[in-house]
């Protein structure tokens, strides 16, 4: 009963908290890091994988952005309003870090600044030499085809006392925003909570093979999504465990009066 009335909780504070439409189109500003060991020690902490996703077009974002985390995996996409230099498509990227400029409001990994280059000779060099460009961005939601959600055992781990996890391949257009956790077959669920960036923890480690619950919220919609064997018994630190489900959700709030990056 706590863990389910936690859920409930989370859920209500998150959605009073996000953006009234986070598919809006915004306009900003964004520069770019030259080295993409920059956003590997990223605030999400993701690691070197972080350069692994969307062929290394990731990115820092504003705390509004970010939220404390839930933020951390998400994707928008993004183009440079100069139309001589620039694409009216542009490039997605993911969220792998916290953005403290204020500045800009995206910082991204060269390769996904160059992307939003025209494919002409000399273009991407060109616009990476402004530094600093006005831009366009909306969320979108992150595209993985047929990968589950993955479950990432953090070093810090230890079986049976301690669990820290970090959540890859989460598909859609959401934010987790709570998980639970019990041993398989039991209905003894309590909550893990948000460590740092995209990583959780827990100290109340059920023993044997474990179950997962996901609090997923998008916009004003709220939902549990049930793993129902996501770790064996002899887990171990620094593997990554298959969930078996998918998260492919998208935004529900109503964005009629809101312009679009295709438009």
């Amino acid at each position: 009963m706590r863990s389910f009335l936690y859920r409930i909780v989370v859920i209500f504070l998150f959605s009073s908290s996000v953006n009234a439409c986070d598919r809006c189109l915004h306009r900003s500003k964004a520069a770019y890091f030259s080295s993409a060991s920059a956003l590997s020690s990223g605030a999400c902490a993701y690691g070197p994988m972080a350069t692994r996703f969307f062929a290394g077009h990731i990115a820092a974002a504003i705390p509004s952005i970010y939220k404390d985390g839930a933020g951390c995996g998400a994707c928008f996409q993004v183009r440079c309003k100069n139309p001589k230099l620039c694409t009216s498509k542009g490039t997605i990227v993911m969220v792998t870090d916290l953005n403290t400029s204020n500045q800009t409001d995206l910082v991204l990994s060269s390769r996904a600044f160059r992307a939003m280059a025209k494919p002409v000779v000399g273009a991407d060099k060109y616009l990476l030499r402004q530094g600093i460009v006005d831009v366009e961005y909306q969320r979108v939601p992150c595209n993985y085809g047929k990968r589950n959600l993955n479950v990432r055992v953090e070093e810090a781990s230890k079986n049976p006392n301690y669990l820290a996890i970090k959540l890859l391949y989460q598909g859609g257009q959401t934010e987790v925003v709570g998980i639970d956790i019990a041993r398989v077959g039991s209905s003894q669920w309590s909550y893990m909570t948000r460590s740092h960036g995209a990583v959780w923890a827990t100290d109340k480690v059920p023993t044997g093979a474990l179950q997962f619950r996901f609090t997923v919220t998008g916009g004003y919609d709220g939902k549990t999504v049930w793993s129902k064997r996501v770790l064996p018994a002899n887990w171990k630190a620094g593997m990554i465990y298959d969930t078996g489900v998918q998260i492919t959700d998208i935004a529900q709030e109503g964005c009629d009066t809101c312009g679009h990056i295709w438009d």
